[in-house]
């Protein structure tokens, strides 16, 4: 397949400023799964953006069916994802289970969108933590007000925008298995699959995590795993990397 490799730097996540994008599309779940298994049947990405918006995907619109592909784009494949991770979610996307899809999608979304993975670090996370389990567009407003001092071009955003954005930050959650509900919305654990978790330690491991670090790293918080949750997975992967290391 040609794939894309990861770059010397291994920075494989969003940084920098805040971006307002994730308004305008949300989580996008069954076109992500349209982007993968294009993308394994092509196997080259200028074909698979073709194909998608040629109408591949089911919006109407062309423009549309353009938009989406630039957002998966982006999310999926723009990072430089070394062959083993987009081998991964392709595998995601075929898998009988659509949770495995969707948590691996929420870690990648999450991961690409600043402003949504600080709204589960910043929000969320505590909120479960203390037993408060409901969430509304007036908390992520709340936590965009807050941000405003740190991410000073927020304060640019027009309140259309921001009410776009506020939606669609609680639509991905939902989408994405850590809200349940389609008016009233409330925080719930989700079930990981092993092997959506074994990708997390891989990809932590190649961005230069220490071992010992690993079930430390925020990333875990975006399923609402602890410390010891994460440290099982980790003892898991290590192992099998060593064995695997140790029979060459």
């Amino acid at each position: 397949m040609n794939h894309l490799t990861a770059t010397k730097e291994t920075v494989w996540r969003a940084t920098g400023s805040y971006s307002p994008k994730l308004a305008s599309k949300a989580s996008l779940v069954e076109e992500a799964k349209l982007f993968l298994i294009t993308y394994a049947q092509l196997e080259d990405l200028s074909a698979t953006s073709k194909a998608l918006i040629d109408g591949v995907l089911p919006q109407r619109s062309r423009e549309t069916r353009a938009t989406i592909v630039g957002i998966l784009r982006r999310r999926l494949v723009l990072w430089n994802p070394p062959t083993w991770a987009l081998d991964d979610l392709i595998t995601f996307a075929h898998d009988a289970n659509p949770d495995t899809l969707r948590l691996a999608l929420l870690l990648h979304t999450a991961r690409q969108e600043r402003v949504l993975y600080d709204f589960v670090q910043q929000v969320i996370v505590p909120r479960w933590y203390s037993s408060i389990y409901k969430v509304m567009r007036s908390d992520v407003q709340g936590f965009l007000d807050s941000a405003q001092e740190e991410q000073p071009e927020v304060l640019g955003w027009s309140y259309t925008t921001r009410e776009r954005l506020s939606s669609s930050v609680l639509t991905v959650l939902r989408d994405c298995k850590l809200l349940k509900g389609e008016v009233n919305k409330h925080i719930v654990s989700p079930h990981v699959p092993i092997q959506v978790a074994h990708h997390l330690v891989r990809l932590l491991l190649a961005e230069g995590i220490a071992e010992k670090d690993i079930a430390h790293h925020p990333d875990w918080r975006l399923w609402l795993w602890d410390e010891a949750q994460a440290q099982k997975v980790v003892n898991t992967v290590t192992t099998q990397e060593h064995d695997a290391w140790r029979t060459v």
